[in-house]
């Protein structure tokens, strides 16, 4: 087997991934606002909230095709995924700039960057061997 990281094992990182953003979005949003270094008020509480509904679509939505055989559908779901957490980074270092958000923010950012590299490095494992596990 060659190094690197096959497309069905970036993508069920993504989706652990998105589930652990889910479950500290909707139990316990102030850890978020903690580490960003935001006020935790109850309006930034709602909308981390409703942000962790997303993650949980994302989530399901990785971990349910992590494992499909390639095609043009899972090529886009996985383009969208990267565009997403490509879009969060550059969002995260805008309002670091601008002094919204704390330092912390530097850790999601890293995160995402980190994903989106693997989803874009992963390597197709090709049908026959996918097939055989």
């Amino acid at each position: 087997m060659a190094w690197g990281m096959s497309k069905v094992r970036a993508a069920q990182l993504c989706g652990v991934v998105f589930a652990i953003l889910t479950s500290v979005l909707l139990l316990a949003p102030h850890i978020v606002l903690a580490i960003f270094d935001l006020e935790s008020a109850h309006s930034a509480e709602i909308i981390a909230k409703r942000a962790g509904i997303l993650f949980a679509g994302l989530a399901y939505l990785a971990l349910s095709t992590a494992a499909h055989p390639r095609n043009a559908t899972k090529e886009r779901i996985d383009q969208a995924i990267v565009l997403l957490l490509v879009g969060l980074a550059i969002l995260g270092a805008v309002e670091w700039m601008n002094g919204r958000v704390g330092v912390g923010v530097w850790m999601a950012i890293a995160t995402e960057l980190l994903l989106a590299g693997l989803l874009v490095t992963a390597r197709a494992v090709p049908q026959t061997e996918e097939q055989s596990r």
